[in-house]
């Protein structure tokens, strides 16, 4: 049986053989644990998404087609899965911190990339509704990289103000971030997605 194909054994799974289900299940599993993985970065995630993916396929087994592709029924399964995932956690706080922080600390990994953009872009929108001051200041520390001291001298102000102004802009950002990240995180998530 271990042999047989996905279409033979799909036609054996559509008449309740347990076996044959196993036989796909480990077939597929790491594939799909690892297709998952890449799209959500979250091993619990994958894990899950096999679980459910599996667990529906059995469940619904009489619908099966043995002429239609079982790998890409499964993937498309999983793909669906992790975008059920991302639209609910997209919501959550723990979610939106996490890219927050990979964003802010600038370790947001390759398959996060998307997020990161979107985050960009927030980015500068808030920066831009600073006053001019508390903008120009927040620019040339954060882009500029010039000192509190170099900001101060340059622009005849105390140092205690450039950090007060600094506190101030970068509360706003972050604030303005976690409100609005919403939506372009999940537009990059559902994007990432539908790419994989």
């Amino acid at each position: 049986m271990l042999e047989a194909t996905d279409e033979a054994l799909c036609g054996q799974v559509r008449l309740g053989d347990a076996a044959a289900f196993n036989v796909l299940y480990d077939r597929y599993r790491h594939q799909l644990y690892g297709y998952v993985l890449k799209l959500c970065g979250s091993q619990d995630v994958a894990l899950d998404a096999v679980q459910e993916v599996f667990m529906h396929l059995w469940l619904r087994a009489e619908a099966l087609d043995p002429d239609r592709s079982i790998k890409s029924y499964l993937f498309r399964s999983a793909r669906n899965y992790v975008l059920d995932y991302l639209k609910k956690a997209v919501h959550q706080q723990a979610f939106r911190q996490y890219f927050m922080h990979a964003f802010e600390e600038g370790t947001a990994s390759s398959e996060h990339l998307l997020y990161s953009k979107q985050l960009e872009t927030l980015k500068h929108n808030a920066v831009s509704r600073l006053p001019a001051q508390r903008q120009l200041i927040y620019t040339m520390s954060k882009v500029d990289g010039y000192s509190n001291k170099e900001i101060a001298d340059r622009l005849g102000i105390s140092i205690n103000t450039v950090r007060d102004q600094l506190v101030k802009a970068s509360r706003f950002v972050r604030v303005y971030l976690l409100r609005n990240a919403d939506i372009a995180m999940l537009l990059a998530a559902v994007y990432a997605a539908q790419q994989g």
